[in-house]
């Protein structure tokens, strides 16, 4: 059954309100990753600024899946063989990393961020740690402490800049 002609004529005015709704949508999480990011990137400066660093040595590694990736037992998702393209992908891994404090004190630490290709078992590590809270440690490498943020900067800069462009460009139109 053909649409009615009012139906066409609203077509394009549905369609300029969704096109609106979805740039504003992009330029408001943009400002939204910039924010938090910035907020991430001030707490990790903060953290920097008063945490000390040592050597640690990786004890062991926790092995941990991402979405889609096949448990060690090989039972996948629904679906998925052990040699599909879903479910195939390595499991990454984070290391469990123990170290001193100057007191003589042991502590140990899982880090937060998996990798594909972590460092070995046995290896040395620079580790840096709150010395309020040993606990509070990581693996010191420049993108373990500020990869995630400025990944999300960027992305947020990016989307906001692509939001402002489309937001612009139907302006123009519309004039």
């Amino acid at each position: 059954m053909p649409a009615s002609p009012a139906f066409h004529a609203m077509q394009p005015a549905i369609f300029r309100v969704a096109a609106r709704v979805v740039v504003i949508g992009m330029v408001v999480m943009g400002i939204g990753f910039v924010l938090g990011s910035g907020f991430a990137l001030w707490r990790t400066n903060t953290w920097h600024a008063t945490s000390v660093t040592t050597t640690g040595s990786v004890i062991g590694q926790s092995i941990g899946l991402s979405s889609g990736q096949m448990p060690v037992n090989g039972a996948g998702p629904r679906g998925t063989t052990p040699g599909s393209s879903r479910g195939s992908t390595r499991p990454t891994r984070a290391e469990i990393v123990e170290f001193n404090t100057p007191d003589g004190t042991r502590h140990e630490f899982r880090s937060k961020i998996g990798s594909s290709d972590p460092f070995a078992v046995g290896a040395a590590v620079p580790v840096r740690y709150n010395p309020a809270d040993p606990t509070d440690a990581t693996i010191d490498t420049w993108f373990r402490l500020w990869g995630f943020p400025l990944i999300f900067l960027a992305a947020g800069v990016i989307e906001l800049a692509v939001g402002i462009g489309f937001l612009a460009v139907a302006r123009r139109i519309a004039a």
